[in-house]
């Protein structure tokens, strides 16, 4: 279950718990006036109403995992209690005061445009209990004259002025937390990276210790079996194999290097002013030959500030995916200005990812290539690096046509 449906199903267990105690408040009402105060009220209807919000409490409780806009239900529950208070003494009942309950609760659980439309919906409400019972039948119920029925429009006045302010106030305060939660959960994922991103330099570090002797002797035993076969007559098959081998020691130690590189050695790395021309370049030097033919780029801005190494080493990990993914088609950057941003735009013209598959492109050791053809380490570093500069990282992806990493990084003005 996604983060979004479990705030859901527990938003909605926890809505059933509170409209549980309403109904019961409402239910025990009913009973006392009907037994005790032995009031004339169409009790069938009231009791039809009230069974009405039991059972979409019990189909709110039951299907509670299933994400669903919860605004719905207090909607229901608008509609019922102003059926209520028409059935038991219009805009005269004081049990109208709940209406402001359903709005608290509606700035709470619900995103703003909810909360005003419920707003709006419960003093409409109020006010056609008004239109409904008119003037003569309110004062006939209250017993007064004008002064009682000026009463009773005050109370819809205070009612629009409280629903208003309340609705302003709790969604202003339900935005600022949810505001503050959105932080806590993407502070706590970039320490999650963070931690495995230590733990692959250990490994790195650890592989790099355990394997560099051994690696070394190998080298040594190859360069030799290469010297004495450049002695025979008949022994190219021989020669082949010792460069064979040679590459894949050479392969073996950049692949340590990677890994011990992304491990964080750049964090601490001190701000430099970088050309774009600069970073472009290096880039394109650490590429292949055929990958630096496809590397296009472009930039509106002349520098940009940020540590050299995490910079550049961001930069060649997205290129590098991207050239990963379409073998003859070019990969582009484009680095344009915002207004306190700079944002590297990379796009490639490969065959585009499935939603699944964008979703975990960046997770440590995830890759769609044969496992002895990359480690899936690339998009995870370059967006822990992105994390370490204070800025972001976005990926779309549209089969068939491609894929756009948009990277945005802050810069000091």
């Amino acid at each position: 279950m996604t983060q979004e449906a479990r705030a859901s199903a527990a938003g909605a267990q926890w809505l059933a718990r509170l409209r549980w105690g309403a109904l019961a408040i409402v239910a025990a009402s009913l009973v006392v006036a009907e037994r005790a105060l032995d009031a004339e009220l169409p009790w069938t209807r009231l009791w039809t109403l009230v069974g009405l919000g039991i059972a979409s409490n019990l189909w709110l409780t039951w299907r509670r995992s299933v994400p669903g806009h919860l605004g719905a239900y207090l909607v229901l529950d608008v509609l019922i209690l102003t059926a209520l208070l028409h059935y038991s003494g219009g805009p005269t009942n004081p049990f109208s005061i709940i209406y402001v309950v359903y709005i608290a609760m509606s700035a709470v659980m619900l995103a703003p445009r909810w909360t005003w439309a419920i707003a709006a919906l419960s003093v409409a409400s109020f006010a056609a209990l008004f239109v409904v019972h008119g003037p003569n039948e309110q004062v006939a119920h209250g017993g007064h004259g004008d002064g009682f029925q000026a009463h009773l429009y005050g109370m819809l006045i205070a009612l629009v002025l409280a629903v208003a302010l309340i609705t302003y106030f709790v969604s202003q305060l339900s935005i600022e937390l949810r505001r503050r939660e959105r932080a806590l959960a993407e502070a706590e994922e970039r320490s999650h990276r963070w931690g495995k991103l230590a733990s692959i330099a250990n490994l790195a570090a650890g592989a790099a210790h355990e394997l560099g002797t051994p690696l070394g002797t190998i080298a040594v035993a190859a360069n030799e079996i290469k010297r004495r076969a450049e002695r025979l007559d008949g022994a190219d098959g021989v020669l082949e194999d010792a460069q064979l081998i040679r590459e894949e020691l050479e392969r073996c130690r950049i692949v340590l290097a990677r890994m011990a590189a992304a491990g964080g050695e750049h964090v601490g790395e001190t701000v430099e002013i970088l050309t774009l021309e600069e970073l472009f370049s290096e880039v394109r030097a650490r590429l292949t030959s055929d990958q630096a033919r496809r590397w296009h780029t472009e930039s509106e801005v002349e520098t940009i500030q940020a540590p050299r190494e995490a910079l550049i080493q961001m930069t060649e990990n997205i290129a590098r995916n991207g050239f990963d993914a379409c073998e003859e088609g070019r990969v582009a950057l484009v680095v344009r200005a915002l207004d306190e941003e700079i944002e590297m735009r990379f796009t490639d013209e490969g065959q585009g990812m499935e939603p699944q598959v964008v979703a975990r492109a960046a997770d440590p050791f995830f890759t769609t290539k044969d496992a002895g053809d990359r480690m899936g380490l690339g998009l995870f570093l370059a967006r822990t690096l992105v994390d370490s500069l204070g800025g972001r990282m976005q990926i779309d992806s549209i089969l068939e046509r491609g894929t756009s990493i948009v990277v945005t990084l802050p810069q000091s003005q």
